[in-house]
């Protein structure tokens, strides 16, 4: 299916080639109905199976894209920027696709696979950034229009409040959903470029399901934004997500960008598959356990409405190690617990601050909580950002049914989701994990 963004058609290969195919059944009319999101499609189709392959460690890789009919000019362009090879389906695929006969009529078609083939080259991550930034721009104003509303601020207002009241739902209608997806990024980022005309842009990254990300550029420096993340959270976990608080994020990364030196250091919890672990100051949350499903611990700079990761690039010679400081001001964040029981079990919620997960590194919060679920050992868990959940361990009958319900609050915690995983506590310190 030409909208399937994060899968993959058709695998195949050898010892020195391996081929990604992915398909697109449309016909060239049907492609230029909709020029924006059949290029914004085929990129993503092909840049993702390209780093997917790359992640499974093929050397020689191949991404074909299979059409119906020769591509009309605008998706030539997607496939070129990417360095995707187009193969045209055999003539009697198309004559069935097209109606005019089942396949008992067609006869054998005698062209080679490589016949088919058509080789367009390596792409670059310039080409297809520059398309990408095109057709966002385009599709922006074609989304504006749609819903009624030549100022792109209110549109996004407009079809952020449709998108809340009723989400398209991708097991139901996935051009829908990534359709929507889209329309807002696109939005979003022109919003985002009206405040620095002239260094805003879409930039290829392989930081998002679609891999494109709003590069502002201010002073020395550029923020990536990443509209198309925030947007599936809009669509999947409702207005907690606001693209407008994207926004408000670019404004600070502009106009007050981290500093390290003078800003409020904080350590943070992320999924490890999330974070470019050699770019970003960093540590394990566990370090005698290789598990990958645990969180890391990162360092950064807190601001009102964003948290800037701090790089190793950036960060000067320190007679201290900013992770102390980051661990200081944890310890003199305030939070909220609250006492809920289920079937017998007595769990603690710790909230009321962006950072109550981190809470779980505060040795001093956690100590006095083994007093009171009178527990020498606590079973703890941080599913979503601005959450912690602990028990105790002592009873193991009940781990089950902590476990059960951690993985439900991480799986309905979207883009806010962390880890489910149960971590052991011993006088204040984690000390292991119970096995997934």
């Amino acid at each position: 299916m030409f909208c399937a963004l994060d899968k993959i058609d058709l695998v195949s290969g050898d010892d020195t080639l391996t081929v990604a195919v992915q398909t697109d059944h449309r016909t060239a009319a049907e492609i230029e109905a909709a020029p924006e999101l059949s290029v914004l499609f085929a990129m993503t189709r092909v840049l993702n199976a390209r780093s997917h392959l790359a992640e499974e460690g093929a050397q020689a890789t191949e991404i074909r894209y299979v059409v119906a009919e020769a591509p009309p000019a605008i998706l030539r362009e997607a496939l070129v920027a990417t360095g995707a090879v187009i193969e045209r389906m055999p003539a009697k695929v198309e004559q069935m696709l097209a109606g005019t006969a089942w396949i008992g009529e067609v006869g054998a078609d005698t062209t080679t696979i490589e016949d088919r083939l058509e080789r367009l080259g390596a792409g670059s991550d310039d080409a297809a950034g520059e398309l990408a930034d095109r057709m966002f721009a385009d599709l922006a104003r074609r989304a504006a229009a749609r819903v009624g509303s030549r100022d792109l601020a209110m549109a996004l207002r407009m079809l952020e409040d449709q998108t809340l009241a009723a989400p398209p739902v991708r097991a139901d209608d996935e051009l829908g959903y990534w359709q929507r997806v889209l329309e807002l990024a696109a939005l979003t980022g022109e919003v985002l470029r009206a405040k620095r005309p002239d260094l805003g842009q879409w930039v290829q990254t392989d930081r998002a399901v679609i891999p494109f990300g709003f590069q502002i550029a201010s002073g020395d420096g550029a923020a990536v934004m990443f509209p198309t993340n925030r947007a599936q959270r809009v669509v999947e976990d409702g207005s907690d997500e606001s693209l407008f608080k994207l926004i408000l994020a670019a404004e600070e990364a502009i106009d007050n960008p981290p500093d390290a030196t003078t800003g409020k250091l904080m350590p943070s919890l992320r999924a490890r598959e999330t974070i470019e672990l050699d770019e970003v100051l960093w540590r394990p949350l566990l370090a005698e356990t290789e598990r990958g499903d645990l969180p890391v611990v990162v360092c950064g700079v807190d601001g009102e409405n964003t948290f800037g990761m701090i790089r190793r690039e950036a960060m000067e010679q320190e007679a201290e190690d900013p992770s102390a400081e980051a661990m200081r001001n944890l310890a003199a964040e305030q939070v909220t617990v609250e006492e809920i029981h289920a079937e017998g079990m007595v769990i603690l919620i710790v909230g009321g601050s962006f950072y109550a997960a981190e809470k779980i590194l505060d040795r001093a919060f956690l100590k006095p909580l083994h007093d009171e679920l009178d527990a020498t050992v606590l079973a703890a868990a941080t599913p979503a950002r601005g959450l912690l959940m602990i028990t105790a361990a002592d009873d193991r009958s009940h781990l089950a049914r902590f476990a059960a319900i951690v993985q439900l609050r991480h799986d309905d915690s979207g883009g806010r989701a962390i880890s489910p995983a149960i971590l052991l506590v011993t006088d204040g310190e984690i000390t292991g994990t119970v096995a997934p």
